[in-house]
Order: C-alpha cells, then structure tokens, then sequence
C-alpha cells in the first residue's frame, strides 16, 4: 500500500467516524454510557477507544510522547478529541513520502509489537474498523443507525460531492 492509497482508506475511516458521531451524540447521555457490547464497553467507551488508540499509534508513529488513554464523560467529548485528532492525523499522513512507510516502528519487545510504518498504519485502519462496526451495531439497537458505512458508499457520496461527505 502506498501514501496515496492509505491517505484513501484514512479518507473513509473519518467519513465513517464523522457518521458514527453524528448520530452518537444524539444518544442521551447516560444510554450512552451504560455498558452494551460483550466486553463491557460502552458506546461511548467504544468511539473513545477508537480515538484514544488512533492517537497513541499517531505518536509512536512520529516518535513523540506516548499519548494518554482518556475516558470522557459524554459522546459530544469523544467527538471534539476526534476532530482535534483528525486533524494531526491528516497532516501527518499528508508528510508522508513513499521511502517513510518501509521506515521501522517498535513498540515494544514483542513480535507483533515491530513492523514498518506502512503496516502500523494499515493496522489503526483495520482497527478502527472492528470498533466502528461495534459501535454502528450499537447505535442501530438503540434505534440511531448511522446507515452506510461501506466504502463503495463513501466513494458515491465523494463522487457526487454531498455535502456530509466534507470533513471539517
């Protein structure tokens, strides 16, 4: 995969989280925040999770200070980290050159934990998309479905250049 083509996939991981937000935060509060998915989390847990995990790999990533895990009170907090964090990921991916992605990343003195930026990119993608499909399912059994999430949707909507395509 080269910049070009995760910059793409980048593209529809935020289009599908701005979806997943929008509708969240319609959700009151405290339906939000009780605990839903197999595992105990939340909704809200769930999109912060996402955020949080995004985050700290976009530190590893640029060899910064470990980004700290946070566990905001309300939706309408998670979706405010989101577009902070949206932002710093897009620049960042936007400086990419083709010789960065083959560049080693090591987290730790693990297996799994070493790889290439490329691959670790392509892992917060994946990632995010287990949970975006764990909080869409979520929404939709409270009655908030965030609809279409599919990628060849996201490409319709930026073809036809719909107005809730554009991120902010």
């Amino acid at each position: 995969m080269d910049a070009v083509g995760l910059r793409e996939l980048y593209d529809h991981h935020a289009w599908s989280m701005d979806r997943l937000l929008a509708r969240a935060v319609e959700v009151p509060p405290d339906l939000a925040a009780e605990a839903s998915r197999p595992d105990g989390l939340s909704l809200r847990d769930t999109l912060a999770h996402i955020v949080s995990a995004e985050g700290r790999w976009l530190r590893r990533f640029q060899r910064r200070e470990e980004h700290v895990r946070y566990r905001p009170d309300r939706v309408v907090e998670v979706a405010k980290g989101w577009m902070v964090l949206q932002a710093e990921v897009r620049a960042f991916l936007a400086s990419l050159e083709p010789s960065d992605l083959g560049r080693a990343i090591e987290r730790g003195p693990g297996p799994r934990d070493r790889g290439t930026l490329g691959a670790g990119i392509t892992h917060v993608l994946m990632h995010s998309a287990q949970h975006r499909a764990e909080a869409a399912e979520l929404l939709t059994q409270l009655g908030y479905s965030p609809g279409q999430l599919d990628y060849m949707e996201f490409l319709d909507m930026r073809e036809l250049d719909l107005p809730f395509f554009r991120s902010p």
